[in-house]
């Protein structure tokens, strides 16, 4: 075990003993004679036991891959599903829970992960037994930082409380006193989760670890109940945020890192479109009912779920819940003012329109086919606004290029509904227009003249560019209402 203040080894060459050993005990398992097994077991377990124990703050906070001590972590849970001694399966199990009540905050994230990807095939009851382990590590901290932190204001020990290692002390008690009683049959709560608050600091933090356990099962009443809770949380969060913002006295209890609230989103997002679609959408409603508070913080949900749809697709899942979000964006109050320069709504109209990072080049989008008329329909129902209209141009530029050119006849009627000038305010409006506009007449002039009503709207939206002083639109209408030459 390592003093509190040694300095933690940053040698890049010294974790290689430990990514072997990792990488033999993750790949090579069956190739492996039973000595070289048994040098990876007593490897990995020593790289996670030799900084158990640094509560330095320096060292727990550090972000460094090449130490051995993370992915060594990472794969102690898979280590108990192979064929081991009982003197080895005991310092595995030990090394599992000191990972996970590691010094290092790094460190138990890699080991949640590993139990969250690994454990649950090999032992489910062991993995809800680290679940719980972590929630009652984060309900015995919080309980004796309050405690602690009252003692040094009391007695006024304001040098110490500010210097803040009494929480590392707190912490590396606690730490041991979880790690000796998850060997007993009943030391560890079966309701630890259910008994602590994942909103304060530290229980923020070790919420993390225990959604990366529960992640991988969608199905588990055990996270469904975790991730449940956790939309609730990050929307006291921003209220919180709020409540802090207009009263500086407010009493700010729901603290937490952006870190610690972007991961948990990633977890959130990955997890909604992966387990049932009743469940979801149970999940997500009080993210949902935020949109009328929160828009600038529920956007960020939803371009979450559309990458995570983009990456690994349940489309069907994808396009229940964007329906609850643009139905509530329908009602949003906040819609009465969208036309207003950096109006409160902005960013989540745009989101509403899949409007993320697309690659260069990208011009449609395969989870689109057979919903693409839910977008045209918010298009149809959301007020005719500058706003409104760049989104939804952006969308048909981006990713809905299939939805052209019987998209201008929507736009056209936009226009015929409120005043051009206004809804063309948007920097990149008119230029997006002419280029999806240059598609057709230029490329497919046929196609646009077949139809009367695609033809009238075609010019209609030429004639409006021209007037708002479009010189490419002004070429553009020149050339499409010349009669072809038959030869």
């Amino acid at each position: 075990t390592a003093a509190t203040d040694e300095v933690v080894d940053h040698e890049p060459s010294h974790g290689g003993p430990g990514y072997v050993a990792t990488v033999c005990v993750r790949d090579h398992w069956d190739e492996m004679t039973s000595d070289e097994r048994d040098w990876c077991v007593d490897r990995v377990c020593l790289e996670v036991e030799r900084t158990a124990d640094h509560w330095n703050q320096m060292a727990r906070v550090q972000r460094y891959d090449a130490a051995a001590d993370r992915p060594c972590a990472c794969v102690t849970s898979l280590l108990l599903g192979k064929a081991l001694s009982e003197a080895q399966r005991v310092r595995v199990r030990q090394t599992l829970v000191a990972a996970l009540t590691h010094a290092i905050d790094e460190v138990r994230w890699y080991a949640a992960w590993g139990v969250g990807k690994n454990l649950w095939a090999i032992d489910r009851e062991l993995t809800l037994r680290c679940v719980n382990a972590i929630a009652m590590q984060a309900r015995l901290v919080q309980l004796a930082a309050d405690e602690e932190r009252s003692r040094l204001l009391r007695e006024k020990e304001f040098a110490e409380f500010h210097a803040g290692g009494w929480v590392d002390r707190v912490e590396a008690a606690v730490a041991g006193n979880v790690r000796q009683h998850f060997v007993e049959d009943n030391g560890i709560p079966e309701n630890a989760l259910q008994m602590f608050d994942p909103a304060g600091w530290f229980g923020a933090e070790a919420n993390g670890g225990i959604l990366a356990i529960l992640g991988p099962e969608p199905n588990e009443p055990a996270a469904i109940e975790a991730f449940g809770r956790l939309g609730h949380t990050i929307v006291a969060w921003w209220n919180a945020d709020d409540d802090r913002r207009r009263d500086r006295d407010h009493e700010h209890r729901l603290a937490r890192s952006d870190e610690t609230e972007s991961a948990q989103m990633d977890l959130l997002q990955n997890f909604v479109l992966r387990t049932t679609s009743a469940d979801a959408a149970t999940i997500v409603s009080p993210i949902v009912e935020s949109v009328d508070r929160h828009p600038d913080k529920v956007h960020w949900f939803l371009r979450g779920i559309i990458r995570v749809e983009d990456r690994q697709p349940n489309t069907a899942q994808f396009w229940s819940l964007w329906k609850l979000f643009a139905e509530k964006v329908r009602r949003a109050p906040w819609l009465t003012s969208i036309h207003e320069e950096n109006a409160n709504g902005e960013e989540l109209i745009s989101a509403i329109f899949l409007g993320n990072s697309w690659k260069e080049g990208v011009r449609h989008w395969r989870s689109l086919e057979g919903h693409a008329e839910l977008v045209h329909a918010v298009f149809e129902d959301l007020p005719a606004t500058s706003t409104v209209l760049d989104d939804y141009v952006r969308f048909l530029h981006h990713v809905g290029e299939q939805s052209l050119p019987e998209a201008f006849i929507r736009i056209m009627k936009r226009f015929q509904q409120g005043n051009p000038r206004q809804l063309l305010q948007k920097g990149n409006t008119v230029f997006l227009l002419e280029l999806l506009l240059r598609r057709y007449v230029y490329a497919k002039p046929l196609e646009l003249k077949r139809h009367r009503d695609l033809r009238d709207a075609v010019l209609g939206l030429l004639d409006v560019l021209v007037e708002y002083g479009s010189s490419a639109a002004f070429r553009m209408r020149d050339d499409f209402v010349t009669p072809l030459q038959i030869p």
